[in-house]
């Protein structure tokens, strides 16, 4: 096994690197060594990232040269991540708004150009470019923390998704890399069934998922009194990942769970083998939190406002993620110079469940509108076991056929024993705090 992972370190991914034209094998290496560097190290390497970034934003992308034009700004105003205050946070609402023409780099070769779409926590759909250099960097920060679980390129892991796996790249991909994907779309029970058996089967070292979708599965395995299936470890991602659910997802699948984060244009976020702590890949991306509009010091709970350190194409300058965390000053006793956060606070999602026990997993919801286009906002409520609505915001180019297709999508999805219907709305309500649920559940007394 050892030898495999040295082939997979040292030709697999430095040869898929030189065929798709990433930099993942470069930057992994970069970001092993990074790691150890102390605050002040890490710091001066934003502020040497961010000047460039700054500099490449003013000259070749009209938001940025206008915005700091009306401010009366010139990029060597902005020396070091604590001259970031001096401009306004960018919202989702207005790179849509800009994009692509006045927020698209001009002197970026489109070769050089992947397109991303995300939905993030508020069910706003997003899409924008990015470049393949920030993408390979960002890949090589969730590969770090996937090697504090213990896990070494080469070792054989499990990833479920919501998203069928399409294209002979990906396919080729999975293959080399010893990727067992898992479509979990439908959790039925005998969809439960085939997922707990493709892991058992598969004698992974990890298993990486969503914690609702984990935690159905962890459900099963335990009412099944299924007992061999036994990873080193889980990873989990794309939702918060509640004590309840720890403790189960642990106890089914025997070994500990290292529980991530991230977001468009921001760092990746993950527990090392400590669990003590949650650390920002902040060779990436520099962090804020905001609170009240003003900047968290030291800790406390805060707005995750991210500035993508890589992403030239389209800059993401302080850009409100809408994501809730709570920043820490602790240091990890694994002396690690990352920064930390105690634990991440905006992915609350419900698992919806219909009469016939069926587990609707809201990451297949905002999986689909990542795409949709037509559609400015969303939200799904379920008002009663077999009933459940769909608001819609629509955008300017929604119509009839637009919303035909959704409702037959969407019902064939949820069941014929739920009632499903799609309302149409000028806006959908925030929380309290601020932020938009993109799936509610009104039905008490769940099991």
């Amino acid at each position: 096994m050892a030898l495999l992972n040295w082939l997979t370190w040292n030709l697999v991914l430095p040869a898929g690197d030189l065929v798709l034209g990433y930099s993942v094998s470069k930057h992994l290496k970069f970001l092993q060594k990074s790691q150890w560097w102390s605050a002040e190290e890490l710091r001066e390497f934003q502020n040497e990232k961010l000047r460039d970034l700054i500099k490449h934003s003013y000259a070749n992308v009209p938001y940025y040269h206008n915005l700091f034009d009306e401010r009366k700004l010139k990029p060597g105003d902005i020396k070091t991540v604590d001259d970031l205050s001096k401009l306004p946070v960018l919202t989702k609402e207005l790179v849509r708004k800009n994009y692509p023409h006045n927020i698209v780099a001009r002197n970026v070769p489109q070769r050089q150009f992947m397109f991303l779409g995300s939905s993030g926590s508020t069910g706003e759909p997003l899409q924008y470019y990015i470049t393949k250099n920030s993408y390979s960097f960002n890949v090589a920060c969730a590969l770090r923390g996937w090697t504090w679980t213990g896990y070494r390129l080469g070792d054989k892991y499990v990833k479920i998704s919501q998203n069928p796996r399409e294209g002979l790249i990906n396919k080729i991909q999975d293959k080399l890399h010893r990727c067992v994907y898992v479509h979990s779309q439908s959790l039925t029970p005998e969809n439960i069934s085939d997922i707990a058996e493709k892991i058992r089967r598969s004698n992974a070292v990890l298993v990486r998922g969503y914690p609702s979708t984990l935690y159905v599965l962890s459900e099963y395995i335990k009412k099944q009194g299924i007992n061999d299936i036994r990873p080193s470890a889980v990873t989990t991602t794309g939702e918060i990942l509640f004590p309840h659910m720890r403790e189960l997802i642990e106890d089914q699948f025997h070994c500990h769970v290292f529980d991530s984060y991230s977001g468009e244009a921001g760092a990746n976020v993950a527990q090392c083998e400590t669990h003590q702590l949650y650390h920002i890949s902040a060779e990436y991306a520099f962090t804020e939190f905001i609170r009240d509009g003003e900047s968290v010091q030291g800790e406390g709970r805060g707005e995750v406002v991210s500035t993508d350190l890589w992403n030239y194409a389209v800059p993401f300058i302080r850009y409100n993620v809408k994501d809730m965390a709570v920043l820490s000053n602790k240091k990890c006793s694994c002396g690690r110079g990352l920064p930390v956060i105690e634990g991440i606070e905006g992915r609350d999602s419900d698992i919806l469940i219909t009469p016939s026990g069926k587990r609707l997993i809201v990451h297949y919801f905002t999986g689909y509108f990542e795409w949709v286009n037509t559609v400015d906002q969303f939200q799904v409520i379920q008002r009663a076991p077999d009933q459940i609505t769909l608001l819609l915001v629509p955008g300017s180019k929604f119509n009839e056929r637009e919303k035909n297709k959704i409702q037959r999508d969407m019902s064939e999805y949820v069941g014929s024993d739920v009632q499903f219907q799609i309302q149409i709305v000028d806006n959908i309500p925030l929380t309290r705090s601020g932020k938009r649920r993109f799936v509610i559940s009104e039905v008490s007394g769940r099991s």
